[in-house]
């Protein structure tokens, strides 16, 4: 388990990346009971996302019915919306990524509560709460990079009101983000890294 190139999951929905490694730090992290990703209000929010071009293109095609959800002081001008700076990036089924724009240091789609109108306006209208939000939006604090999963350490570490990091808690990562890795793995992918973490336990508790 001490190396990164042994951690793999193969059985997983991402099919721009046959093999996702898991950093082996993913399993170290210890969390107190009632920890929530929900406790931040937003904070991780705030800065943006990276989303697929095919992302940008759906959120641009539902326009219309986002703005329905946006409040008066956020952006209505959907050509405001992104960065419009196009990179590359392997982690991106396209290869390609642009960003959501930061308005008065927040992500134009956040509104004053830290709710997200794209997930507003998705469960609104009849559809998957998920369905307008970027991957990454959705997968956070989980990050790909350079096709290996792993923790964002810089807000895992500046929101402790959310983390609730404490060694010898009860719970890991994957008890804490159970959602997340469901979405971004799929159930074959879920079921692969429930594995990971019954074997890391099972481990642990023999060296204890």
């Amino acid at each position: 388990m001490s190396e990164q190139k042994n951690i793999i999951i193969r059985k997983h929905r991402l099919k721009h990346i046959p093999e996702l490694k898991i950093d082996p730090e993913i399993t170290r992290y210890r969390f107190t009971r009632g920890c929530s990703t929900c406790n931040c209000e937003g904070a991780c929010c705030a800065e943006g996302v990276l989303l697929d071009l095919k992302e940008k293109e759906k959120i641009l095609a539902h326009a219309e019915i986002i703005k329905k959800y946006l409040e008066p002081q956020q952006e209505h001008d959907a050509s405001k919306w992104f960065d419009q700076e196009i990179e590359y990036d392997i982690d991106f089924p396209s290869g390609k990524c642009d960003g959501t724009a930061v308005i008065n240091e927040r992500c134009v789609f956040l509104d004053s509560k830290g709710l997200c109108a794209l997930q507003k306006a998705a469960a609104a209208e009849g559809m998957d709460k998920f369905y307008l939000k970027p991957f990454f939006c959705v997968a956070f604090p989980l990050v790909i990079d350079g096709h290996v999963l792993a923790i964002d350490e810089t807000d895992f570490i500046k929101n402790p009101n959310c983390w609730c990091i404490a060694e010898g808690g009860s719970l890991t990562i994957f008890d804490v983000c159970h959602e997340e890795f469901e979405y971004i793995l799929g159930q074959e992918g879920l079921e692969e890294i429930e594995k990971l973490f019954e074997a890391v336990t099972v481990a642990e508790e023999r060296t204890a």
